[in-house]
């Protein structure tokens, strides 16, 4: 993730302490673009290694992420390969750093694939069934998706004049559809999941846009990233084992709701990009490209107006 925040080594050696840990080196992660994110390497008071991942959350108030930081460690307890937050020496999971909140969690081992074949999608596919499966109740004070959504919304008039009137007829069509009561990710994308060198599924990162939603969106989020061309064109061989994988771990959707779920998901991620926050202070990945997700959404409501009064 990107940096905003700077601190410097005796910053970072001041807050590790308050963890029992001692700082080795850090770097700025250099992968999204909300968060100011650093990669650090450690030894606890045995002088054994630990790697940790500080997160200071530039939009995020502490009030606001108290029920992100209990639903990691509901899913941690529950068997998922998910970094629970670590408690300091007075029991606190939520630090005060540069006057913002901040999280520290084991750095969980594995690296991002951005080039996944049919195998990482196939175990995407199945760890979402499993997150599906999860007890809802910690998501329940989460901000809603629809809501979310109907915000981006208002800046459909930054689309040119087809693109905006595709985007109108598809939202409406999409609020007819009931909303889910489903723990969902919504932002499992190639850059918040890990895999180890023999290529299994070791991590998932980033729950600050989960929420109670419909499964078909969740898995229209993932699909719109790990199962398309460079070019935005779906890849039928990744689409077809992601879901395979989802099905296999005994999850079920709806066809027809996540063939409408491509193009919101596609609709959404486009409109988040061209208003998200760019910066020349930062350090890292900055901003995504809104381009990305313009060609995306062309070839998902293309395919939806084929079969579709769109």
């Amino acid at each position: 993730m990107s940096v905003y925040t700077r601190l410097d080594d005796s910053e970072l050696a001041s807050l590790l302490d308050e963890y029992d840990l001692r700082l080795e080196s850090a770097q700025a992660a250099p992968h999204g673009i909300e968060n100011s994110t650093w990669l650090i390497q450690a030894r606890d008071r045995y002088q054994y290694p630990r790697a940790v991942v500080l997160t200071v959350f530039e939009r995020f108030s502490e009030a606001t992420l108290s029920p992100y930081l209990t639903l990691l460690s509901t899913l941690a307890q529950g068997g998922l390969p998910v970094p629970a937050p670590l408690l300091d020496r007075a029991g606190r999971s939520l630090r005060k750093v540069a006057g913002k909140p901040a999280v520290l969690v084991p750095r969980l081992p594995g690296q991002h694939c951005f080039r996944p074949d049919s195998e990482h999608c196939r175990q995407v596919g199945a760890l979402l069934a499993a997150l599906h499966r999860q007890p809802s109740a910690p998501a329940r004070t989460l901000p809603d998706e629809r809501a979310r959504l109907a915000g981006f919304a208002e800046h459909l008039c930054r689309l040119g004049d087809d693109d905006r009137r595709h985007a109108r007829r598809l939202l409406q069509h999409w609020r007819k559809v009931p909303p889910g009561e489903v723990l969902i990710h919504g932002d499992l994308f190639r850059d918040n999941a890990l895999f180890n060198d023999s290529g299994r599924l070791t991590g998932v990162l980033d729950f600050y846009n989960a929420c109670l939603e419909r499964p078909e969106y969740d898995l229209a989020v993932a699909l719109n990233d790990w199962a398309v061309s460079a070019e935005g064109r779906p890849v039928p061989r990744r689409e077809a084992a992601l879901l395979a994988g989802y099905r296999e771990a005994d999850g079920v959707y709806e066809p027809a709701v996540l063939e409408l779920a491509l193009a919101v998901a596609a609709l959404r991620f486009w409109l988040s990009r061209l208003i998200g926050p760019v910066s020349g202070d930062a350090e890292g990945q900055g901003s995504k490209d809104p381009a990305e997700y313009s060609r995306i959404f062309g070839y998902r409501f293309e395919a939806l107006s084929q079969r579709y009064d769109v």
